[in-house]
């Protein structure tokens, strides 16, 4: 849909508020790349499948994630027999329904007995496919991790997809639309770093094709313990998020993580939205111009010319 010459309405109040209606699933093209640019770069690619469930038995919001396809690693796959043996072992955890807090960020996986059920038939294909020494260790550790919530919980707050994507993104953002937090990523492993403090803007108006725009600026902040002063880790963390006007689930993020201790690590993550067959990205951002209970006066009314673009110069440019 070409949104030249259309208004663009959303709610002018400081706040982000999700309205992804249950049932509803998105897809969502992944990239992370590791050390972009040094000799050590690698980079991992798959596509997610996102869908809001209606909520759980304790009224908690829920999100089930499906890895649809292959992963690839450098534009190929998996070819190291561990590599391959990791990710066929990882499909038990597919698909995964996590509960987020009121605010959209990762609190824990909810179907851990639904994933304990589907154990045994991944177990079998993989001893069906792979044999050795290396396959029982493979298949040893997954099974104590299995077993244990905290473990699993665990490798999902090493997960980049959901550390980046469910953040804690639907909040007040005060009068001047910027707030502060402190988040912890991947990237960060040590003990004596809380986190990035981080400095959340959100934008007072849609950007150039109707997206709300918010930027992540943030730099490590570490513990405040006479034992590590002499070892302090430095890291900075960029963020940029696109919403979707009306039902301000996620477009796109592009972010950045460095961190050094004392070797130089980084980071980049790209998340972006894959439009429906035959659709546009931006096909349902026009809103009705009456929003109900909203006032006119609290409303942001965006108008103009719009150049048209491709999909991805519009998206991540």
């Amino acid at each position: 849909m070409d949104i030249s010459n259309k208004t663009i309405y959303y709610s002018g109040v400081n706040a982000l508020r999700l309205e992804w209606p249950a049932e509803l699933s998105v897809k969502y093209g992944v990239l992370v790349t590791f050390n972009e640019g040094e000799e050590n770069s690698n980079e991992v690619k798959y596509e997610a499948k996102v869908t809001r469930l209606k909520a759980g038995t304790e009224g908690q919001p829920l999100f089930q994630i499906d890895r649809i396809g292959d992963v690839f690693v450098n534009e190929i796959l998996p070819d190291l027999v561990a590599d391959r043996l990791a990710y066929a072992l990882g499909k038990v955890f597919y698909p995964l329904v996590i509960s987020v807090d009121q605010n959209g960020g990762f609190q824990t996986v909810y179907n851990h007995q639904e994933i304990l059920k589907r154990w045994p038939a991944v177990k079998k294909k993989v001893l069906d496919n792979f044999e050795g020494s290396l396959v029982e260790d493979y298949i040893e550790r997954m099974e104590k991790q299995l077993a244990d919530p905290d473990s699993i919980q665990l490798a999902f707050l090493n997960d980049w997809f959901i550390q980046t994507f469910f953040k804690p993104l639907y909040k007040e953002y005060g009068q001047h639309r910027t707030t502060g937090s402190v988040f912890k990523f991947p990237i960060v492993k040590d003990f004596n770093v809380e986190g990035y403090i981080t400095e959340e803007k959100l934008s007072g108006q849609t950007n150039s094709f109707g997206a709300i725009e918010l930027l992540h600026n943030g730099v490590i902040k570490p513990l405040e313990d006479d034992l590590y002063i002499a070892n302090r880790a430095t890291g900075d963390y960029e963020g940029y998020y696109l919403l979707h006007p009306k039902y301000r689930r996620i477009i796109s993020v592009v972010s950045d993580f460095s961190y050094g201790a004392p070797v130089v690590s980084k980071v980049k993550v790209k998340i972006t939205v894959i439009p429906e067959d035959g659709l546009e990205f931006d096909h349902d951002f026009e809103l009705d111009t009456n929003v109900k209970g909203m006032p006119v006066t609290e409303m942001v009314v965006i108008d103009g010319q719009r150049s048209r673009k491709g999909f991805w110069d519009r998206l991540l440019k």
